[in-house]
């Protein structure tokens, strides 16, 4: 984290203190008093991006600072990850919303610029390049709002986090916020709130992504252990109910023309359903068992899931803060234990790729084996 304590403000040159409120513009990494950026409406050095003319820190230089790709946070020379966004200092700038450096700058505050749109295009804001964006609003007037709140017209005033507001030093079990998300690598933003919240205020939060893909989840954040069970046992869930729904196909089929119901449309009436009832409670108690089974290994998978859902992510911040520590224990060269974490770290694409092309293939291929 970055301390400005002593750095003038750029519209009102008084020096910052620890209890100010600071934006930063994600261009030059300028910082503002809140009030002087909404005040300006724009980053003051903004005619001078990508010029040696920049705001630069007072006492620093180019040669001195690596500035993240991510974030816009100047870092050590020789760092090789981000101290406020985990993000590797090797790498491009990402492609998509975890970027706010650069190619989507002009989002967060800082002046549009005529690459970032085609032309003729307006910008977030409304008004056509070569226009300086509308001064805020000031409080009172008509048909105005209030500048301190986001409205259409307006420059935003703050800039994408990959943290996710929380501070870098914030302890999650005893690890810091920051390595935890050199650690997660992979959509920051919403895993380091949810963690904090977890441990400050017991708070939970749903992870839809892990109770749609339960194991395979796991698996692709690199908890192949957990993953595996859960993968191992979902899939033979799944075709021990493949194999009891076809073995009982035929009498079921039997039992609904016994009742009359038409197989082409499937849409018996009350009455037919009753007699079907009828017919399959007579049937043997293996018979049963088949036909029912199914239905019940659909529900044992469903709470499954819901569990999954439910846990995934306290899980996941043990097994993060678990791995982190024992690479402090085995690393304790800062260096080394930076290329640890990104190496232990992150996610396994190909892995879940792969996954999806066998999950494809066990869903459809009986349809392409089976007769019809």
């Amino acid at each position: 984290m970055i301390d400005y304590t002593g750095v003038q403000c750029p519209v009102c040159s008084k020096p910052f203190s620890k209890d100010d409120d600071i934006v930063v513009c994600p261009e030059c990494g300028a910082p503002y008093h809140r009030h002087c950026y909404q005040q300006e409406g724009r980053c003051v050095f903004a005619d001078r991006h990508g010029t040696a003319q920049a705001w630069k820190r007072p006492g620093s230089s180019d040669s001195e600072d690596k500035r993240c790709p991510r974030c816009g946070r100047p870092n050590a020379q020789g760092a090789l990850f981000c101290d406020h966004c985990g993000m590797p200092l090797s790498e491009e700038p990402p492609i998509g919303p975890q970027n706010n450096y650069g190619q989507f700058n002009s989002r967060y505050g800082a002046s549009p610029s005529p690459t970032d749109f085609p032309p003729g295009q307006q910008s977030p804001w409304g008004q056509s390049y070569g226009q300086t964006p509308p001064p805020p609003a000031q409080p009172g007037q008509p048909g105005q709002q209030d500048p301190n709140q986001p409205f259409p017209g307006a420059p935003v005033t703050f800039f994408f986090d990959p943290l996710g507001g929380v501070k870098p030093d914030e302890d999650l079990d005893g690890v810091p916020a920051s390595d935890v998300a050199k650690f997660v690598q992979a959509n920051t933003q919403y895993y380091l709130p949810v963690f904090t919240n977890q441990k400050k205020y017991r708070k939970n939060r749903f992870n839809f992504c892990a109770f749609l893909c339960t194991g395979g989840w796991m698996l692709y954040r690199k908890q192949y252990k957990l993953g595996a069970i859960l993968t191992v046992v979902m899939a033979g869930l799944y075709f021990l109910s493949l194999y009891c729904s076809l073995a009982s196909e035929n009498l079921v089929l039997r039992l609904m023309s016994q009742a009359g119901i038409d197989l082409n449309t499937m849409s018996p009436s009350s009455a037919q359903l009753v007699q079907f009832g009828a017919l399959l409670m007579e049937q043997p108690a293996e018979q049963l068992f088949l036909v029912f089974l199914p239905r019940v290994i659909n529900l044992v998978q469903l709470v499954i899931m819901i569990v999954v859902g439910v846990r995934a992510n306290r899980i996941y911040l043990n097994f993060c803060t678990s791995k982190v520590k024992t690479i402090y224990e085995e690393f304790p060269e800062a260096s080394d234990r930076e290329l640890q974490l990104r190496a232990h770290g992150g996610v396994n694409t190909p892995l879940a790729v792969g996954l999806m092309i066998a999950y494809m293939v066990a869903v459809y291929m009986p349809q392409l084996l089976l007769p019809m």
